[in-house]
C-alpha cells in the first residue's frame, strides 16, 4: 500500500490552503491507497476522518504534527492536544499510554550543517542531532519531505543511516502542488489506524518519491527495493548507536560527513 503519512488541510492547519475533500481526491488520482490527516498541534475527531473515508471511500487516518522544544513529530494514535506536549519527554509519555507512535519530522531543521561542503560542520551537525532527546523516542525520521529540498532530504537520510533507524516519506501536503510527491509503501494492508502503527512498529515500510528525482536523486528511493526485508533485518542487527564507546562514535562520525560531502557535492554536479 502507499500511504501518504503527513498531510495538512484548513482550516487545523492555519498554513494550509487545502479543503481535505481536494486533498483526499487529489491523492485518489495520484494513485495514493490511503492518507494521514496530521495537522499542527490539532487533532481531528475518529468519527469525522471515517465519515471522510466513508464519503470519498478512500483511506483516511487521524494524526497530529506536534511542534516540540525538540523539532515536529508525527505523531499516531493520540486525538487530542494536551498542554505541555511540547516538551516531547511528556509528548512520548502521552503517545505510549495509547500504545501511539511517533516519526520525526523533517529531521533537517535547525539541525543540517550551514556549509553543506564542509566536513568539520557536518561532524558538529551529527554531533548536534545525535543529543536531540527526541530521537530517544521515535520509531523512525521522515527521510523523505514533499516540500523539502534535494540536500535537505539527504541530510535527513544520512542521520538516519547513521543512527541505524527506518525512513518514512509525507508530501507534507499544503496546497495542490505539493499531493502525491512522495509516499511510504506499505508490505501489508492497512485498514486502520491500529494496522498502521503496528505496521510502523513491526512491519516492513519504504519511502519513495513518485517524481522520481524532484524529492532525492537517489535511485534507491524511486521504487520499492527487492530486498526490503533484508534491509530491516540489517537495521534490527544492528549495535545501537549509543552502546559504541566515545572513540567509534567518532570515528563513526568523521567517516559519516566525508561521505556526506562527497554526497552533497554531487547534487551540485546533476
Amino acid at each position: 500500500m502507499l500511504i501518504d503519512l503527513h498531510t495538512h488541510t484548513q482550516p487545523l492547519s492555519y498554513d494550509s490552503f487545502l479543503p481535505p475533500d481536494e486533498l483526499i481526491e487529489r491523492s485518489k488520482q495520484a494513485g495514493l491507497d490511503g492518507i494521514v490527516l496530521s495537522e499542527h498541534d490539532a487533532a481531528w475527531s475518529p468519527d469525522a476522518v471515517k465519515e471522510l473515508s466513508k464519503r470519498h471511500d478512500f483511506l483516511v487516518i487521524p494524526g497530529m504534527e506536534i511542534n516540540t522544544e525538540e523539532g515536529h513529530m508525527l505523531v499516531y494514535g493520540m486525538h487530542k492536544y494536551v498542554f505541555g506536549m511540547h516538551r516531547v519527554h511528556e509528548l512520548a509519555g502521552h503517545v505510549d499510554n495509547v500504545n501511539g507512535l511517533m516519526i520525526q519530522a523533517h529531521p533537517y531543521r535547525r539541525q543540517h550543517p550551514w556549509n553543506w561542503e564542509s566536513e568539520k560542520e557536518w561532524i558538529h551537525s551529527l554531533e548536534r542531532s545525535e543529543a536531540n532527546n527526541a530521537l530517544n523516542f521515535v520509531r523512525g525520521l521522515e527521510v523523505l519531505n514533499g516540500r523539502g529540498k534535494l540536500n535537505e532530504n539527504q541530510f535527513s537520510k544520512i542521520l538516519a543511516d547513521h543512527m541505524g533507524m527506518p525512513g518514512t516519506a509525507g508530501t507534507d501536503s499544503h496546497m495542490t502542488d505539493d499531493i502525491g510527491k512522495c509516499v511510504t509503501y506499505f508490505d501489508r494492508d492497512i485498514q486502520n489506524e491500529e494496522d498502521l502503527i503496528e505496521a510502523l512498529r513491526n512491519g516492513l515500510y519504504w519511502p519513495i518519491d513518485m517524481t522520481k528525482g524532484d524529492i532525492t536523486p537517489d535511485t534507491r528511493y524511486w521504487d520499492v527495493p527487492s530486498d526490503l526485508k533484508q534491509i530491516f533485518a540489517d537495521l534490527d542487527s544492528r549495535q545501537q548507536y549509543s552502546e559504541k564507546s566515545l572513540e567509534e562514535q567518532e570515528l563513526t562520525r568523521i567517516h559519516a560527513a566525508t561521505k556526506s560531502v562527497e554526497i552533497i557535492k554531487s547534487l551540485k554536479k546533476g
